[in-house]
Parts: structure tokens; sequence; C-alpha cells
């Protein structure tokens, strides 16, 4: 199930023109802007790989936190790590465990999100989302003979926000996101590739939540996939009284996927629907396409939702292994925007501020294997990055 969450998307102030608000930037306006790509952290110092060959796993294990009693948000310094295989990604797992691995309460992870800063995303000349998981996520998994693919070397930027609403200190907690993978000779067949994809109404740059006023609210946005497949899972991340989240071929004039919020008896968002398409062969996206993720709100009440609103769709996509990625491009502005973005809102948010998120391996969160996007059957890209509602919600992100 797909949950509620904030994640936070907030620019650099030295991008940003003095009197426009980060709300306001648009694609078109990051691209006139002269930009220049931040290094990245040399490393990681709170984090842990270890690879678990005889288990087909890799864990990377982030900590020790001091996490004391009824804390706030605390939202790690960005870490750098390296895949340590060859191979395809199936699923992971996500655990709170103490110094001796015992497990911890999983209400103290608010969020993890694991992007690849040398690969683009399907819709956006973004940094990857590879995964997202939330303290509702525990375990996500592909079939068999679907994967991500992975190199030995592949760089991660892990960025992870914590909290703890637990009446209990916990001078010594660790995160451990351990993720299943194959490798070539596991198998007669090799996994069939799937990338995943992320899209939110709000677009690629930019804060990604926005005021619900009284009555109906509309966002929608429009893009193109850079390669052609098959959309074999999807998801979608919501906020409460959103009534529409669908996903539409423009071209076509068809929808592809329509979403159905799910809400409690007191009128609470509790989930968003997903869909699993791999066993009847998925929905085809192409390059000469255009499609449009809308999303509609009606507030009841007599002023703004408390919250706001979000609207983001994510899930994987199966791409044959000859497909033809265009030229990666370090230089694009919307690529430099977002990597600023993902990289200084630790210290743009004070600690409270919430990571690039993408969609799930499956969906989305949002996540991002977004937000966003393993869940929905494909690898979260969270997230997908959200900017923070002024508030710190305790709603939470799941998927690959």
């Amino acid at each position: 199930m797909i949950r509620r969450r904030i994640l936070g998307l907030a620019f650099a102030g030295a991008l940003l023109p003095a009197s426009l608000p980060a709300q306001q930037m648009t694609v078109s306006m990051v691209e006139e802007m002269e930009l220049i790509a931040p290094e990245l952290p040399a490393g990681g110092e709170l984090v842990r790989v270890d690879n678990h060959p005889e288990d087909r796993a890799v864990d990377f294990v982030i900590g020790p936190l001091d996490l004391p009693a009824n804390m706030g948000h605390l939202r790690l310094p960005i870490q750098l790590a390296r895949m340590p295989v060859d191979g395809w990604l199936h699923g992971f797992e996500v655990t709170m465990e103490d110094g001796q691995g015992e497990a911890l309460p999983m209400d103290l992870l608010h969020h993890v999100n694991f992007i690849d800063p040398d690969k683009r995303d399907v819709f956006s000349p973004i940094a990857r989302r590879v995964l997202a998981a939330g303290r509702e996520t525990s375990r996500k998994k592909l079939p068999a003979l679907l994967g991500y693919p992975i190199q030995d070397g592949d760089r991660l930027i892990i960025s992870s926000m914590f909290a703890n609403p637990v009446g209990e200190n916990f001078p010594e907690a660790y995160l451990r996101v351990r993720l299943f993978y194959s490798l070539e000779e596991d198998g007669f067949m090799q996994p069939r590739d799937v990338y995943p994809f992320y899209l939110d109404v709000m677009g690629p740059v930019g804060a990604k939540d926005f005021p619900v006023p009284p009555g109906k609210t509309v966002h929608a946005y429009e893009a193109s996939p850079v390669i052609e497949g098959r959309i074999l899972g999807i998801g979608g991340h919501l906020h409460d009284y959103a009534t529409v989240l669908r996903l539409e071929d423009v071209t076509a004039g068809e929808v592809i996927w329509e979403a159905e919020p799910e809400y409690d008896e007191d009128g609470r968002l509790t989930g968003v629907s997903e869909s699993r398409l791999w066993m009847s062969g998925g929905v085809k996206v192409s390059p000469d396409h255009v499609y449009r993720i809308y999303v509609e709100y009606e507030n009841p009440m007599s002023h703004p939702t408390p919250d706001g609103g979000m609207g983001e769709i994510g899930g994987v996509i199966w791409a044959s292994k000859d497909v033809s990625w265009p030229e990666f491009k370090r230089d694009d502005p919307i690529y430099v925007a977002d990597l600023i973005n993902t990289l200084e809102a630790p210290e743009k948010a004070g600690g409270h501020g919430h990571g690039s998120h993408g969609t799930d391996m499956a969906g989305t969160d949002h996540g991002e294997m977004h937000h966003g996007q393993m869940d929905h059957g494909s690898m979260s890209t969270e997230s997908a990055a959200e900017e923070e509602a002024g508030q710190a919600p305790s709603h939470s992100h799941d998927g690959m």
C-alpha cells in the first residue's frame, strides 16, 4: 500500500532570485539559469556496505544514531556509497536495529532514499531515484524474471531522516537497508531489465506540494519518456481530500491508469491503489507520445487543508536490453538544480527538511526503487523530491 508522505524539495538560496519563492520555480526558469553542478560527498562516514554473496544480498547499514525519546525529525548529512556487485536488484528489506542487531521500532525511521547521480530518470533528466522507503515499509520484492540492472561501483546518494515518537531513548540505533540481487550465473534466463520512473504534477523542479483552498483544486504536468517500454507496475502518492490521480496518454486520448484513494471512517487518506501489470504484458509508452499526470482535490472545509496537496506517480518500465538511452548530461540545468536540492536540503531545512524520494521499484512511494518510485512491481525512483509543507507530519513513504 502506498502511504501518505511529505518529502523535501528546497532549492539552494543561491539559485533563486530573492523575490521568487521556490513554489514558483518552473522548468523554463531553471533552464535559463547558469548553474554549476556541486561536488558529491567523498564518501559516507555513517554508512557501511556489507555484501553477503551466499544470500545474494547487500546491506547498507546507516548509523550509529542517538535518538532520544520524543525527538523531532533528524536529517542525516547526505551519504555516498557504492554498489559492490554486478547483476540485478529484485527488492529490498528495511529494519531498524540496535548495536546488537536486535529489532527496534520502525517508528524511528521517517524515510530513506537511494539516488543514482550517474543515471537519468525516464521522464526527465534528473538523477535516477532507485529506491525509497518509510516507516511502514518492510519488504518489497519483484518477480525473479524482472530486475533493475546494477554494476559494481555504481554510486548511490543516500538521503535519510529519522524521528523518535517513542517514549524511550535509543542511544545506538542503526538503519539496515538490505537489497536482494541476482547474478548472471544464477539462472538459465537472465532477468528482464526494468527501470524506475517518476512523474509529479508540479514537474521535475520546484516545490512538489501546493495549497489546497476550499473547493476544487486541479494540477497537471505533461512529459514524454526518453525510451520505449512497457509499464509493469505503477502506484501513486496523495494527501487528504484527493479525489482523482491518473496517468493519461494525451496523444492517444486514453487513460492509462487511475488511482483509487483509500480513506478511513474519519475521512483521512490511508493509501492509494497500485497496479501490477506484468501478468498482462504491461502498458506501452513511447517517446513520440505525450503523457499527462493529473490530480484533483476537493476540500470541503472553509479553510485550506493543513498538509496541502501532492500528486505523484511512480513505477517501473520494462525496456529491452539494447534500449538506447540519450547521452547523460551532467550540465543539464534540470539535473544540476535537482542535484543541488538533494545535496543541500539538509542544511536548507535546518534539520527538518525531507530529502529527495523516488518512486519504488514497483511504483511510487514516490518513492521513490519516488516518490517516488517494488511494492507495485517496480523499483521506486522516492519519490521524487518534494517540498516540506511547513510542518513535519509523520506520514511515511513506501517502495523501491
